[in-house]
C-alpha cells in the first residue's frame, strides 16, 4: 500500500494534491492542523497535513461490478468513522447468538456491577453481556444513507452548549473528506454572531458552500443555491425547550427546510431525569433520531442506557473529542459496550 502525508495551506489544496497523485480512489486516513514557528517565534504559520493512500480495493471492484443506484451500504451496528473498533468485540457479536443457545446465561444489569465477584466481572463475559443487552433494548439508526441524485437535509437541535455545530463539523468533514460527497451547511443561529462565525470557519476549512438564513421565508431560495450538493447539514440555535415561542420558531423553520432527519443531540454526562425532561420538550419539533456527544466526559453510561432504553428513536451518532476529522463514530452495540466501563 502506498501511504503518503501532504501539506498544504488549507484542506482544499491538500484534497487537490491527492487526487492528483492517487485519483479519485484515495483513502483520507488522518487529518491535523499543524501550527510552526517561523523568524525565531515572531511570525507563525498554520498549515495542514493529510495522511492518505492508495485504495486499490475500491479501484478494483469498481472496474469488476456494473455501477448501481443504491444506498451507502455499511453496517448498521459497526461503522466507525474514526479508528475501528477491537476484533474481538465484533467477534464476540458475531458469535453472540450461538453462545446464548448453548449455555444459561443472563445479562448483567448496569447497577449491580458493584455487588460482582472477580470472576463475574471477567471482560469477556461483561462484554457478551452488554452487547446482548444493548441489541436487544436499543435501537441503533446506522450511518446517513445518501442516494445519488437525491439530496438530505438534516437538522441538529439540543440544548445551548451540546456541541451542535462541532457535530455537524465532524460529519460534514466525513462525508466530505472520506466519502467524496457535496456538503453544504445552514445556519439558522442568527441570534449568536459567534455561532455564525464558528461554522463559517469550518466551512471555509472544509471548502464547503454555507448559507444563513434568518427568516423561513428565505430557506426555499438559500436551499435552492445548494441544489447540487448530496447532503445538506442545518445547525440551530441553543434553545431551551421551555420557551414555547422559540420552539415555534423553529419548527417554522425546520418545515421551510423540508428536513428528511431531526438529530437531537445530548450530552452525555446529562442525568436520565433530565435526558428525559428535555426529549419530552422538543417532541413537538418531531425529531427523528438522537446523538450523543462528550460521552470521552461521561462517567458510565448508566443514565444513557436507562434513557435510550425508555425513548425508542434510533441512536445514529456518537462524538467522543475535539478532533473534528476523527471523533465522531456511529453507535453500535459492541462499541457502546465498549465505553460502558
Amino acid at each position: 500500500m502506498n501511504i503518503k502525508t501532504f501539506r498544504a495551506e488549507t484542506l482544499q489544496d491538500g484534497l487537490r494534491q491527492i487526487h492528483e497523485e492517487f485519483g479519485e480512489h484515495a483513502k483520507i486516513m488522518h487529518t491535523r492542523e499543524v501550527e510552526i514557528s517561523r523568524l525565531f517565534g515572531l511570525r507563525r504559520q498554520h498549515f495542514f497535513e493529510i495522511t492518505a493512500s492508495e485504495n486499490h480495493e475500491d479501484a478494483a471492484q469498481q472496474k469488476t461490478e456494473p455501477p448501481a443506484e443504491q444506498p451507502l451500504q455499511t453496517n448498521p451496528y459497526e461503522t466507525v468513522l474514526t479508528p475501528p473498533v477491537p476484533q474481538y468485540f465484533r467477534s464476540e457479536t458475531s458469535s453472540l447468538n450461538a453462545d446464548i443457545q448453548k449455555i444459561s446465561w443472563q445479562p448483567v444489569p448496569l447497577g449491580v456491577w458493584h455487588q460482582l465477584t472477580p470472576e463475574e466481572l471477567n471482560p469477556t463475559i461483561l462484554q457478551r453481556s452488554l452487547i446482548a443487552l444493548f441489541t436487544e433494548s436499543v435501537r441503533f439508526g446506522g450511518p446517513i444513507d445518501l442516494l445519488d441524485g437525491k439530496r438530505k437535509t438534516i437538522a441538529f437541535l439540543g440544548l445551548t452548549g451540546v456541541g451542535k455545530t462541532a457535530t455537524i463539523a465532524k460529519i460534514a468533514a466525513h462525508y466530505r473528506l472520506k466519502e467524496f460527497k457535496r456538503v453544504g451547511l445552514v445556519t439558522i443561529d442568527t441570534f449568536r454572531i459567534a455561532a455564525t462565525e464558528q461554522l463559517g470557519k469550518y466551512a471555509e476549512m472544509l471548502g464547503l458552500p454555507m448559507e444563513t438564513v434568518s427568516e423561513p421565508f428565505r430557506m426555499k431560495t438559500a436551499l435552492a443555491r445548494l441544489a447540487t450538493c448530496d447532503l445538506v447539514l442545518l445547525d440551530t440555535p441553543g434553545t431551551n425547550p421551555k420557551n414555547t415561542t422559540k420552539l415555534q420558531m423553529l419548527g417554522a423553520m425546520l418545515d421551510a427546510a423540508k428536513v428528511d432527519e431531526v438529530h437531537l443531540l445530548f450530552s452525555a454526562t446529562t442525568h436520565a431525569a433530565a435526558l428525559s425532561e428535555t426529549f419530552l420538550r422538543f417532541k413537538p419539533l418531531a425529531p427523528t433520531d438522537l446523538t450523543f456527544t462528550k460521552l470521552d466526559e461521561a462517567i458510565g453510561l448508566t443514565d444513557l442506557y436507562q434513557f435510550l432504553k425508555t425513548n425508542m428513536l434510533p441512536l445514529r451518532f456518537f462524538s467522543l473529542g475535539q478532533n473534528i476529522s476523527e471523533d465522531l463514530e456511529v453507535a453500535g452495540p459492541a462499541r457502546l459496550a465498549s465505553l460502558a466501563y
